[in-house]
This record gives structure tokens, C-alpha cells and sequence, in this order.
């Protein structure tokens, strides 16, 4: 599998020591390799596709690009591994033949399931997405459409996903998943660097492996940044629903479908509404994909002259779409008030905690979690 993320990590590994950069970097190319190993052989053993369509949804050019990268990971040709079907069904259950397939995910170091499946439950779109006891679906066909969903899901302490084969190349669909996931990361690097930070100790040792949502499509994320601006994340849910309502057919709508719309009547400033028009209308101009990576990273630096834009979207953009594992939103509002402190003092005292400030905000919005959450019952 062709992974898109490495790139997106590029400039906070340029904080980090050579040693912690070399040691990132071959931890994720294992990590890559593992999820190639494991969607080539679900391919391979749980379906009858021919070899062509085998490395089309492997993300391979042909039959002889499928044969040298099972050479590479198996030392075997994919013939040969298929003549060996240890599961037929797949480590996720059973999937029927030639219409999904499943995989369990790898996961390196800890993995706090309920903070990403709460964190992804408290954004979901409706009619899009359902997140129910540690169980993830995406909508991946058009509204009035027979649904096919991408799932991911908690099965006896591991995370599995099953990918569907009936639309698009399933390792498109695994590197979103990945993505959303953020299982590109060994969470034991960074929980070791973290547990060195008095603010942020007891809650590494509490909760282990807190993980950075990632965007499942970046420019839909870009828009709710916008919309997310200083309301609750309730509020910025609530406009994002009614936007798949307004403009997008029943799904999410699309740069074109954005740039030429009054925004604001959805129930926000005008200068918001207008930051997200022109910003759709930038994507559309420029047929952006918004991957993670540097390219991004230059839209976002872009944006910054678009009025109603400012550094905490742009951080939240960087948090989650460009995947820079050191993002920190200095100005957001319960980092200060966790911290209490100013922006200016925040970003002076994260300096410690790069180049995984992304993963110390986690814990900094955990801690206020429970800190509401005790308040709430005292009341």
C-alpha cells in the first residue's frame, strides 16, 4: 500500500533529535509494509478476484506490480499465498465473497479506543456516519444509492475494519481508515516523551495512547474547522449537518457545490460563511486533495489571508488533515483555561512537550473532559 501520510510528519520530526527521527521514520515504514502484508493477503484469500483486480484494490499498477511487492513482503508470489488460505472469512468475521473484505488493523503501542470512538460519536454526520459501542461506519455510496458502508470496529481488544469492493480500490478506503484512525504512530515513543511532562503525567499514565483523529476527507474537514470556530463542538456539528442538508444531497457537499453560496445563512457570521466559500472555491480552482503532507501545508499557510480564517483553524487544519504531530493550537480555549495561562505563555510552555504537541493536546482536552464531567455530577 501506497501510504499518504509520511509526509505530514516531516516538519515536526525537523524538532526532534536525529535519533527519535530515525527511530519514527523506520517504525513507520514497518507500519506501511504491515498494512500492505495485511490487505494483500485479505485479497488474496478471502476473495476470487483475478490477480488484475487483486492489485487494482492493493493500489498496484498489474498482475506484475502484485507479484514483486508479494515477493518484497512474503517471498512468495501472490499464487502461491493464495493457494494457502488459512481463513477464508478473514480475521474480522465472516465477509462474503467478492463484496467486502476484513482485516484486523495494526496498532503499535496503546490504543485508547474509547477516546477515538467518542471523539469521532461527538462529530458524527448524521445519515453518514453512525458510531455506536466502539463501532464506526462511513456511508461510502451516494444518497439513494443500495448503502455500502466502510466499518471499523473493536473486536476482543484489537481494531478491525472491513472494506467494501464494490466501490473504489479498497486500499483507498484502508489509507482513510489509517488516517482517521492515526495508526501510523507508535504511541510508546510518545507516551514516553509526554510522561516527562508534569502537566501531562498523570494523564499519559491514565490513558495511554491517546491517538489524533485524523480527517477522513480533508477538504470536509477543512469546512468544519471553519464551522468549529468558537462555538461548542455540538454547535459545529449541528451546522455541519444542516450544510449536508442545504447543499449536499444528503452527503457532504463538495468545493463546487460551496463556493457560490451565502453560507451564513445557515446560522453563522457572515465573514465565516464567506471564509468558507472562498476557501471552497480555492480547492475547486486548484483540484487540491487536501492529503497529508506538505502540500497541504502550503494551503493552509494560504488561507490565512482569507478574512474569518484565523491561527486556531489553521492549527486545527495542521492537527488533522495535514497530520503534523506537533500542531498546537496555543489560542484555544480550553487549553488556556487548563493551563491558565495566555496563548503567548502556552506556546512557551508546550515548547517541552514537541515534537508531540498534537498528542499532549489530547490530553490537555481529556483532562478537561473530566474535569466537566466531575462538575457535572456535583451539580
Amino acid at each position: 500500500m501506497t501510504a499518504q501520510h509520511g509526509d505530514g510528519y516531516s516538519r515536526c520530526m525537523n524538532m526532534a533529535t536525529p535519533e527519535i527521527a530515525r527511530q519514527t521514520q523506520a517504525s513507520r515504514q514497518q507500519a506501511e509494509d504491515e498494512l500492505s502484508r495485511r490487505l494483500i493477503k485479505a485479497l488474496l484469500t478471502q476473495t476470487k478476484l483475478s490477480l488484475g483486480k487483486v492489485a487494482y484494490h492493493a493500489g498496484l499498477t498489474n498482475p506484475r506490480a502484485l507479484n514483486r511487492e508479494t515477493q518484497r513482503l512474503f517471498d512468495a508470489t501472490a499464487s502461491q499465498i493464495r493457494a494457502v488460505q488459512v481463513n477464508p472469512y478473514g480475521e474480522g468475521g465472516e465477509c462474503p465473497s467478492g463484496e467486502a473484505i476484513a482485516l484486523e488493523l495494526p496498532v503499535h503501542g496503546a490504543y485508547d479506543l474509547g477516546w477515538v470512538f467518542n471523539y469521532l460519536a461527538a462529530r458524527a454526520l448524521q445519515g453518514i456516519e453512525t458510531v455506536a459501542d466502539h463501532h464506526y461506519q462511513r456511508r461510502v455510496t451516494h444518497p439513494g444509492l443500495p448503502p455500502v458502508f466502510v466499518q471499523v470496529f473493536a473486536q476482543n481488544r484489537a481494531l478491525h475494519t472491513r472494506l467494501p469492493l464494490s466501490c473504489g480500490p479498497a486500499q483507498s478506503w484502508l489509507a482513510r481508515v489509517v488516517r482517521l484512525f492515526d495508526l501510523g504512530v507508535d504511541s510508546r515513543a510518545i507516551d514516553r516523551a509526554l510522561k516527562k511532562a508534569p502537566a501531562l503525567r498523570a494523564s499519559v499514565v491514565d490513558a495511554p495512547g491517546l491517538r489524533v483523529p485524523g480527517a477522513w476527507d480533508g477538504f470536509e474537514s477543512a469546512v468544519r474547522a471553519v464551522l468549529g470556530q468558537q462555538v461548542s463542538v455540538a454547535r459545529g456539528t449541528e451546522l455541519a449537518n444542516r450544510m449536508v442538508d442545504a447543499y449536499g444531497d444528503g452527503d457532504f457537499p463538495s468545493p463546487l457545490q460551496l463556493m457560490h453560496q451565502e453560507i451564513a445563512e445557515l446560522g453563522m457570521p457572515g465573514n465565516r460563511g464567506r471564509a468558507i466559500a472562498t476557501m471552497s472555491g480555492w480547492v475547486a480552482e486548484q483540484a487540491l486533495t487536501l492529503l497529508e503532507g506538505e502540500d497541504t501545508e502550503a494551503f493552509v499557510q494560504q488561507i490565512a489571508s482569507i478574512k474569518g480564517i484565523g491561527p486556531w483553524t489553521q492549527n486545527y487544519m495542521r492537527l488533522r488533515i495535514v497530520k503534523d504531530a506537533d500542531a498546537f493550537p496555543h489560542n484555544d480555549w480550553v487549553v488556556l483555561k487548563q493551563l491558565q495561562t495566555t496563548p503567548a505563555q502556552a506556546l512557551k510552555h508546550a515548547e517541552s512537550w514537541r515534537p508531540w504537541r498534537a498528542y499532549a493536546l489530547m490530553h490537555i482536552w481529556r483532562l478537561a473532559g473530566l474535569e466537566r464531567e466531575r462538575t457535572k455530577n456535583l451539580t
